[in-house]
């Protein structure tokens, strides 16, 4: 909170001052139409270290100093006008060859280095911010922060001295590193050190995100939780969070709930969480350790094991009831890397076994979710995934490595409980490149149980979706961005109950709607317009949309005889990329249907965490669902 002064000219040439101080609430906030309706609120108290408040502006005197303009009041105060017009929207020609080029210049830098013996590796560490800045906040936050240790850094380095050098190695490494909370930006800079270039050096340049937060989320009865949490305690990369739950009506206890993550255990790229507490009527206990693909040679392995226990909401029914189970699993595969193809062939395996504790009435055709069972799942197929580096698509201005490539697998294993044995057998497709029109990706997924005794296939999915963002227009200092997503989602073949029907769900929304509307035949429409501003406040960056979402629902097998819906509207998103707290989304909105106007959430303000791009290597074999079974993406 600052309180740096800063001096105002009014009209008549007095100057006043004020010493402003700033901090940032987050929370949710949502109004339905036609009633003051105040619904999940959530507050998250970000304590942003010292933000000042100034005025910046170049090429004109410093604001507390007397004007030396001798114009007249009018013309000065066009003059000024128009040098901010002019600093805002100036207009630049755009050469499209160069940005395609710029783009690519990325991985012609590295090719050139293909083949040559990798000397010494040198790690260039920067704080949070600017070390020579001027800002008394970010000069404190940088003192305060524990920058993250070398041998972190280090560890996170699959490419050693005395390797050959790999660009598609190389990439994947910098995208690794990036993909740390604790990393705002990372690059690999290759310096040839011989004369004939045989032998290069290559130096790691990191730079840290703060990684202390707190959070506060309160409901209407009362119930809320405290969270204080860091990312990178002591510098070593680690995630601690402790999160505290009270009643502020009755001021009750609820209990305490514990987190630990550490991303890579001793350099082995095995990633361990612990999760411990309780929290009123939820509890949760696990533990995991899982090592990825992360390089087109290599192996993936894990195990898991939780216990949890919740309240759920049983739609369309309308009631809650208290659930729990514990459910363990293991799994391990092995990529191997085809160069005639420059693809990898895979194969993995996954058990895993779930027995719920508390839970709905169940029967072979009633609520299949809670059934008690055992699954044994393999799969195999081809993948390829490489990176190019962009920005502002789904970050405010820092590089983001965004994948390319395919992936093509057949999943099929048997199933064993308490209601007879079957078969699951399925399939999925997903592809995307960049064009010249901007970057495309198609994915289809479709999976069915078998059933033993009359050979008929049910509860069969198919989840396909279609995702495309342009290249950047506009000139200027503003730049535009075209999103559209398309979700289709089929069921035949259900049984009844719990997650057997569907909504618009999280990855299927339409955004401010506020009906709750169910069916197995779903199609959704997202496009969203993006304007990325030159506007900022001590590195607080803005980006303007406008969103219109069209969606079908029901249960008629035929699409377009379900229910039709559509939800309008703009909004705004501010995010600091120096920082860990997520991006804070103001948005208005309205929904019509064939009826007309429907009940919406036309006023909406949450915290929400950065879009990721969606990957193409392999993951553990997994059952194709209508919504992501994963609990803390733990299957």
């Amino acid at each position: 909170c600052g309180n740096r002064p800063i001096r105002i000219k009014y009209g008549g040439g007095e100057r006043k001052s004020f010493r402003p101080r700033i901090f940032f609430i987050e929370f949710t906030l949502t109004l339905r139409v036609k009633t003051v309706d105040v619904m999940n609120v959530r507050i998250a108290v970000i304590c942003v270290t010292v933000l000042v408040l100034s005025l910046r502006a170049q090429g004109r005197p410093d604001v507390g100093q007397p004007s030396k303009d001798t114009l007249p009041a009018r013309e000065k105060k066009t003059g000024r006008f128009s040098r901010l017009l002019y600093q805002t929207i100036s207009v630049t020609p755009r050469d499209k060859e160069a940005e395609m080029r710029a783009a690519k210049a990325d991985q012609e830098y590295f090719e050139q280095f293909a083949g040559k013996k990798i000397g010494d590796i040198r790690i260039v560490r920067e704080n949070v911010f600017n070390p020579h800045s001027k800002v008394w906040g970010e000069r404190k936050t940088n003192a305060m922060h524990r920058i993250t240790q070398e041998s972190k850094i280090r560890r996170d380095l699959f490419i050693k001295p005395g390797d050959r050098f790999d660009p598609l190695l190389v990439t994947n490494n910098r995208q690794l590193i990036r993909s740390r909370s604790y990393i705002a930006d990372a690059n690999i800079r290759v310096i040839p050190t011989t004369p004939d270039s045989s032998v290069v050096d290559l130096i790691v340049t990191t730079r840290d995100r703060w990684t202390i937060g707190i959070d506060l989320n309160s409901q209407s009865d009362g119930n809320t939780y405290f969270e204080l949490y860091d990312d990178n305690i002591l510098g070593w990369g680690n995630k601690l969070s402790v999160k505290t739950y009270f009643n502020w009506k009755n001021w009750s206890y609820g209990g305490n709930l514990f987190e630990y993550e550490n991303p890579n255990i001793l350099g082995s790229f095995v990633e361990g969480r612990i999760i411990a507490g309780k929290g009123f009527n939820y509890s949760d206990y696990g533990a995991e350790f899982k090592k990825e693909f992360i390089r087109p040679s290599d192996y993936t392995l894990g195990g898991y094991g939780y216990y949890r226990r919740e309240p759920i909401d049983i739609d369309p029914l309308d009631s809650t009831i208290n659930t729990s189970l514990a459910k363990w699993g293991v799994w391990g595969g092995k990529s191997f890397y085809i160069k005639n193809l420059k693809s990898s062939f895979f194969i993995t395996a996954h058990y895993n076994t779930v027995l719920h504790r508390e839970r709905p009435e169940v029967s072979q055709s009633l609520n299949p979710y809670f059934h008690n069972e055992n699954l044994v799942l393999f799969n195999t197929g081809f993948y390829k995934e490489q990176f190019r580096t962009s920005s502002l698509i789904y970050g405010y201005g820092v590089n983001e490595d965004i994948p390319y490539g395919y992936q093509f697998s057949l999943t099929g294993g048997p199933s064993w409980g308490e209601f007879g044995n079957r078969w699951y057998l399925g399939g999925k497709f997903s592809a995307g490149n960049f064009t010249s029109f901007g970057y495309l990706r198609w994915s289809f997924a479709l999976g069915s149980y078998l059933n033993n005794r009359d050979g008929r296939f049910y509860r069969t999915a198919l989840v396909s979706n279609l995702n495309w963002f342009s290249n950047l227009m506009g000139k200027g200092r503003y730049r535009v961005r075209q999103f559209i997503d398309v979700n289709l989602t089929r069921g035949w073949n259900r049984m009844d109950g719990y997650r057997e029907s569907f909504g618009f769900e999280d990855n299927a929304e339409l955004r401010g709607l506020g009906e709750e509307i169910y069916g197995n035949n779903r199609l959704v429409v997202n496009s969203e317009t993006v304007v990325f501003t030159p506007w900022h406040l001590y590195q607080f960056r803005f980006a303007l949309y406008g969103f219109a979402d069209l969606g079908i629902l029901g249960y008629n097998g035929n699409l377009f005889k379900n229910g039709f819906y559509s939800t309008i509207g703009i909004g705004v998103r501010i995010k600091n990329e120096h920082l860990i707290f997520r991006t804070i989304n103001i948005r208005l909105g309205f929904a019509v249907g064939r009826t007309g106007l429907l009940n919406a959430n036309y006023f909406h303000i949450n915290t929400e965490d950065k879009r990721q791009p969606i990957r193409y290597r392999p993951q553990k074999a997994t059952v194709t669902d209508y919504e992501d079974n994963t609990w803390y993406g733990w299957d």
